[in-house]
């Protein structure tokens, strides 16, 4: 039998250069690509922090335009609280002339007094939201406000003496609400009771809880409905009083700054919250710096 002269094939040296240039090629191919397989997978892992962040950031900043005129109140920078409003709107100043309704048993009865006790007035316009009301009228009802037992309602809050709503300088619990009046009660608690000042543009606020984020131990937690304090609690727990929402927000928190600038006149307040998350397991950290006005004006 004839071999085939013509037959060819491969020689072992052949294959062995044939796999080294694979090998080498694969190895500059690799080394070229490297670099932006990592940096893709990084930014991914950075996309994913700065989500969190935002999210946090974005629930922070929503509730906290909610704030009470004049209720923004910052701990060591690592903790803010405020009062967050539920509805608001004007009160009636004036009798009206009359041929108007009587929402509070009579036209005279409409007009909110800062000279003598009343217990109800008429809303220019109309409630959207109606509160939390105590519609028994028991006893204690300044404290009933203050314990997150009814919501209250606040009349010119500027955190200073005498119209401070931490200190229920202001406040009254609401017994009755209804589109277009608002009746309030501190009667056992103070009988002459008067809301101390009066709003220059005839406003008044309604109060359903405090709220406080607290940046401790590598989280933020949103505290809610609990006493209303003359002093801002900023232990998680324990400073609260009452607390029945304790929620975690976010975790992974590396550094947390919050600020408050009350504002002027003329410019609104401004809140700074500048939060910093970190995922160890990644080496990955972002920071993120939002910023919310608040109304000054009570």
């Amino acid at each position: 039998m004839l071999l085939n002269r013509h037959l060819k094939g491969f020689t072992l040296i052949e294959l062995i250069v044939v796999i080294l240039i694979i090998g080498i090629l694969s190895t500059v191919l690799f080394t070229i690509l490297r670099g932006p397989m990592i940096q893709f997978v990084q930014v991914e892992q950075r996309a994913n922090l700065v989500d969190i962040a935002e999210t946090a950031l974005l629930r922070m900043t929503r509730e906290i335009r909610l704030a009470l005129p004049n209720s923004v109140r910052i701990s060591g920078s690592t903790a803010i609280e405020f009062l967050r409003t539920v509805d608001g709107g004007r009160y009636r100043n004036l009798t009206h002339p009359g041929g108007a309704a009587a929402p509070c048993g009579s036209i005279a009865a409409n007009r909110l007094s800062f000279t003598s006790a009343t217990d109800c007035f008429e809303v220019l316009g109309t409630l959207q939201n109606f509160a939390n009301i105590d519609a028994t009228g028991s006893a204690g009802n300044r404290t009933d406000c203050r314990d997150n037992v009814v919501d209250c309602l606040v009349i010119f809050n500027t955190n200073q003496t005498n119209a401070d709503a931490y200190d229920l300088d202001n406040v009254a619990s609401i017994t009755s609400i209804a589109a277009n009046s608002v009746t309030f009660d501190n009667s056992s608690d103070v009988p002459t009771f008067r809301f101390p000042f009066r709003s220059p543009n005839q406003r008044f606020q309604i109060v359903d809880t405090p709220v406080s984020f607290v940046c401790n131990g590598g989280t933020i937690r949103r505290l809610a409905q609990y006493r209303i304090l003359s002093a801002q609690p900023t232990a998680v727990p324990g400073d609260f009083t009452g607390v029945t929402e304790n929620n975690l927000l976010v975790n992974m928190i590396n550094a947390c700054t919050f600020t408050y600038d009350p504002g002027t006149a003329t410019r609104a307040g401004l809140v700074t919250l500048d939060i910093t998350v970190r995922d160890n397991n990644l080496g990955q950290e972002v920071t993120l710096l939002q910023q919310a006005h608040v109304d000054n004006q009570p």
